[in-house]
């Protein structure tokens, strides 16, 4: 409760006990989403104005507080906050009549043509592959449970006309105050620093040592053995996603594959071992035991391949401990080194991958450990402070920290939010090439090596004269979207709806500016990248040769989703049309007569 408390005065500056309990939930499932679910769940957006895109609360949301899709997965959550103050000894029942609502959310959300609806839901719901996405619910409430939600184990979602297997494809979740607790301390586990063991019982074989070693002092190690589901079961109770650490695909599952491997378990547990393909992990170190050869010590282990296994045998063993302690598991750990050295996390890197090709997974995750990514953090890390802080550059998703906002001592850049506003400014939103996917797909083809590569192979490194331009791109970017964002509050125009293309108008209009001086252009930028015209005190000449850009950006926006509007094209597809990259970039030449004469005047360099 705490964590959440924080979390809300610093989104709104505002007491936590002064705020009406419409607001707190609002802000309670994009809490959930963003700090509990975003470092685990690979399809949560991690950049902040992706994560407001999901939220549709309001007038017509269909029961709907936050919803995201991507690779095939449907995200929905609905918050319900009751009980103000910092102590709370009495709040009131959960009403069976709204988890009932929130349980026919499919069915609403399919009948999305016949119902009022936000418009972003109903572009969302327009989406939809009913026949193959997979959908996740949650349900979060500070109420009391009622007696039957208290006993109840698992949930279902009610049943959809025309889709006959979608409860195979779904989980419905319903989380109380105390639920929520163990879920943000099982997210925070997933950043803790200091080393921890997990101790391993194989199941003993007759005849034979119960681990196969493989390996030896001078090479890699690895230990291969069996253990049953209880064994793992006990292993998720303990130290719960600190064990899928390195899993980049922990909460991605097939439903219906996880539903079967706990079907099997219960059914037929002796020849379980036959039928699952096993668990791959890694650890720092592996100790056998002094006095018990079945038993191993390992640190820092985390099993990269068989999260679903682990997940589907723990709830095996709640309902069925038998079964759960006679099925059998194939697991393989190998012994990793430092992961401070670059080999080493190129080989996490590559066994994390190779072990997770079969279900989608977010891409950008693959690319945290790339040596480009390590420099990009070097490189930040190097630059003059700003206003006495520090820039630090976060390669990889994290968890909600519990001294959040309490620091204040770096300036924290996202690497999915780098990369993204690099290629919306150049390119344009990632949306109108696919996704996210795209923009961190290191192939030939991909947005990736065309932001960090040369011939279309992702380099090791950037040149300074390369971290230059991209840092002066994203200082210039961070500045004008305060603008962007005093604009889009104050006229709601729907253009301005998302800075991914907001970011790429500027980036036209800069573009435009410097038309025939290309060196002047990547020179003025590069220059930027030392933070001090930012800094309190300065003269503010480049602010105002952005806010003469953002301006004229926003304009050309304005004007270029009016006339897409006169055809009755989508809201949402406006954002996603390659279309409309060209439709803003002529709006900006049309326009540029205007300023033609005094086009110095929107270069960084020639400011007055």
């Amino acid at each position: 409760m705490e964590h959440f408390r924080e979390y809300v005065e610093k989104k709104l500056g505002e007491s936590f006990d002064g705020l009406h309990d419409v607001v707190r939930s609002k802000y309670m499932s994009r809490f959930f989403a963003e700090k509990i679910l975003a470092p685990r769940n690979p399809i949560i957006p991690t950049v902040d104005d992706d994560v407001i895109a999901c939220i549709v609360d309001g007038t017509n949301d269909q029961g709907v507080d936050f919803i995201c899709r991507e690779d095939g997965v449907v995200l929905i959550i609905q918050a319900k906050f009751s009980g103000g103050g910092r102590k709370t000894a009495k709040r009131r029942p959960e009403e069976a009549a709204d988890f009932e609502y929130f349980r026919n959310v499919l069915n609403r959300l399919q009948n999305f043509r016949a119902l009022q609806m936000t418009e972003n839901l109903r572009d969302i719901c327009a989406e939809i592959d009913w026949d193959r996405d997979r959908f996740q619910l949650h349900y979060i409430t500070l109420r009391q449970l009622t007696t039957d939600q208290t006993n109840t184990k698992e949930y279902t979602a009610l049943a959809v006309d025309g889709v006959p297997d979608l409860a195979d494809r779904t989980e419905l979740y319903l989380l109380n105050e105390n639920k929520l607790n163990l879920e943000l301390r099982d997210t925070l586990s997933l950043d803790r620093a200091e080393a921890w063991e997990a101790t391993l019982m194989a199941t003993a074989n007759q005849g034979s040592d119960p681990w196969m070693h493989l390996g030896s002092d001078d090479a890699r190690s690895c230990y291969v053995g069996r253990l049953s589901g209880a064994e793992l079961a006990n292993l998720f109770t303990k130290h719960r996603s600190s064990i899928f650490s390195l899993n980049i695909r922990n909460y991605i599952g097939d439903t219906a594959t996880n539903k079967a491997i706990k079907k099997t378990a219960i059914a037929a547990p002796e020849e379980f071992f036959f039928f699952n393909n096993g668990i791959s992990a890694l650890a720092e170190s592996i100790v056998p035991d002094p006095k018990d050869p079945r038993i191993l010590h390992c640190k820092n282990l985390s099993i990269v391949n068989g999260a679903q296994t682990v997940r589907s045998l723990h709830k095996t063993q709640t309902d069925n401990p038998l079964a759960a302690k006679k099925a059998q598991v194939l697991m393989r750990i190998t012994e990793t080194q430092s992961k401070k050295t670059v080999p080493e996390r190129e080989f996490l890197d590559s066994v994390t991958k190779f072990n997770n090709t079969q279900n989608a997974i977010k891409i950008s995750d693959f690319r945290s450990n790339d040596k480009i990514q390590h420099d990009i953090r070097a490189k930040f890390s190097e630059l003059p402070s700003l206003n006495g802080k520090k820039f630090s550059y976060k390669n990889k998703r994290s968890g909600a920290s519990e001294k959040e906002g309490k620091k204040g001592s770096d300036i924290s850049i996202g690497m999915e939010e780098f990369t993204k506003t690099l290629y919306a400014f150049q390119f344009g939103p990632d949306d109108v090439y696919g996704g996210t996917g795209h923009v961190f797909d290191a192939t030939a083809e991909g947005g990736y090596a065309k932001l960090f590569g040369a011939g279309g192979e992702v380099l090791p490194a950037l040149t300074n004269e390369a971290f230059q331009k991209y840092a002066g791109i994203w200082f210039v970017c961070n500045n004008a979207r305060d603008l962007w964002k005093d604009e889009s509050r104050k006229t709601k125009h729907s253009a301005l709806e998302r800075r991914w293309m907001f970011y790429y108008a500027f980036g036209c209009v800069v573009r435009k500016a410097y038309d025939g001086l290309d060196d002047q252009y990547d020179a003025d930028l590069r220059k930027l990248s030392k933070p001090s015209w930012m800094n309190d005190g300065a003269d503010g000449v480049v602010q105002k040769v952005i806010a003469r850009q953002s301006r004229f950006a926003m304009q050309a926006m304005k004007q270029a989703y009016e006339d897409n509007s006169k055809t009755g094209a989508s809201h949402r597809n406006w954002f996603r049309s390659a279309g409309t990259l060209e439709g803003i970039k002529n709006k900006i030449n049309d326009s540029w007569i205007i300023v033609e004469e005094h086009a110095s005047d929107y270069r960084f360099r020639q400011a007055k």
